[in-house]
């Protein structure tokens, strides 16, 4: 398994859907942190983070999760994690973010939300 995380972005009218695939580990942690650092410039109200495609996700990963609703937070953007598959959500579950976190079980929950 590679330690490279792919991220791509869709854009909606009132937000955007970040898509990410590959392991979140603390080799890959950083592209995650670049990624909501990037949805700054875009200047949206929501962002989804789609984990459908990430397989599994370690401390430094869940780290990375939890710097992205924290920055989400102090720029008033509304974060949705969406779609974590049962390692992904074991993880947040062991983090206690199950409380703090908006999450949805399918990036379609979160999109029709997004676009309601």
């Amino acid at each position: 398994m590679t330690n490279e995380l792919g991220v791509s972005v869709t854009a909606f009218t009132r937000g955007v859907v970040i898509h990410l695939s590959g392991p979140l580990s603390s080799g890959s942690a950083m592209r995650l942190r670049e990624a909501i650092a990037a949805v700054d410039e875009r200047e949206t109200p929501t962002a989804i983070l789609d984990l459908a495609q990430v397989p599994a996700c370690d401390v430094h990963g869940m780290g990375a999760i939890i710097a992205a609703m924290k920055h989400a937070a102090r720029r008033d953007i509304r974060l949705i994690v969406a779609a974590a598959g049962p390692p992904v959500s074991r993880a947040i579950e062991r983090h206690g973010l199950t409380d703090r976190a908006e999450l949805r079980d399918s990036l379609r929950e979160a999109v029709d939300e997004l676009e309601a």
